[in-house]
């Protein structure tokens, strides 16, 4: 009888070891297995991190109310990045091959193998100081490059028409000379339309060439300048008569930087006195530019 009990105390007791020695490894694996709840905080993590981090899901998941708070600058990228994907859609369709935007020419100067240069003047018209300038190109019989922003043309429509009347060429320098790269695709358009617009109601014809503000254009805007039928000029001789620069120093750099098919660029509208002091350097520019040889012709005709 009782080596009947101690059997059964020994089984009871065994039976107690085995029940507590199984429910302290379940607590055990559960504690340093990733598999549990661990794993399910490494699931969100990098969810978060990709949709921050992608920027095809960020543009994506952006509302209307996050691009207006977006800095201008920002929203503009995005306004030309869809218009480049509509632009590519086009190129499939066999319009027109853009596929290599830097193909399109930015024209600094023209005609190297002739003594050729073109005076270009910026920014106008006015009413005051343009015909001062037009005075001295007649008297020396010289034709000129006028690039005109469209909201000062709206408002000197006369001395527009002036400026072509006397045999000047005209180009297209946006309307009211915003800085491209930073203005969305649309902006870009609007300025360049409404001077040529403009342009065509006073004067009657387009103008097939456009300088951007600043002399500042991207890739992408090259294309949409192109597209409108423009090509794109800029300057190879910068005068700064817009920075106030003395007559003796604008003459210093058009002295050294002047090479045949040369475009000068200078401003016929502005601050006043930078303007007039040009304008006081203007003639001798001119002789001096003669004494070398050169013959002046019109922007047009200098990338001919």
């Amino acid at each position: 009888m009782k080596k009947h009990i101690f059997n059964i105390f020994l089984i009871s007791i065994l039976s107690i070891f085995i029940i507590t020695g199984c429910t302290t490894v379940g607590a055990s694996d559960f504690k340093t297995n990733p598999d549990n709840n661990e794993k399910n905080v490494q699931d969100s993590l990098p969810q978060k991190i990709e949709h921050a981090g992608s920027q095809g899901c960020g543009e994506e998941t952006k509302t209307d109310q996050d691009k207006d708070v977006s800095a201008p600058i920002e929203s503009d990228r995005n306004d030309e990045n869809v218009d480049n994907n509509k632009e590519s859609n086009t190129e499939e369709e066999g319009v027109k091959d853009k596929s290599n935007p830097e193909n399109i020419a930015t024209h600094y100067s023209g005609n190297g193998d002739q003594k050729l240069v073109a005076l270009t003047f910026d920014d106008g018209p006015e009413s005051e100081l343009t015909p001062e300038i037009l005075d001295i190109l007649d008297e020396h019989d010289i034709k000129a490059t006028f690039f005109v922003i469209g909201q000062n043309a709206a408002r000197h429509t006369e001395t527009l028409r002036e400026i072509h009347d006397r045999g000047h060429e005209i180009g297209n320098h946006s309307w009211s000379h915003k800085y491209l790269p930073k203005i969305s695709k649309r902006s870009k358009k609007d300025e360049i339309l409404k001077t040529e617009e403009l342009l065509e109601d006073v004067l009657g014809k387009h103008t097939p060439i456009f300088r951007p503000p600043y002399g500042a254009v991207k890739a992408q805007d090259k294309e949409l300048i192109d597209s409108l039928g423009y090509k794109i000029v800029n300057w190879s001789v910068d005068t700064r008569d817009w920075a106030g620069t003395s007559g003796e120093q604008i003459m210093k750099y058009v002295k050294q930087q002047l090479k045949p098919g040369g475009i000068i660029l200078m401003h016929n509208s502005g601050n006043t006195k930078t303007v007039k002091n040009m304008i006081k350097t203007l003639p001798t520019m001119i002789n001096w530019i003669e004494e070398q040889g050169y013959e002046f012709v019109t922007v047009t005709e200098i990338l001919d």
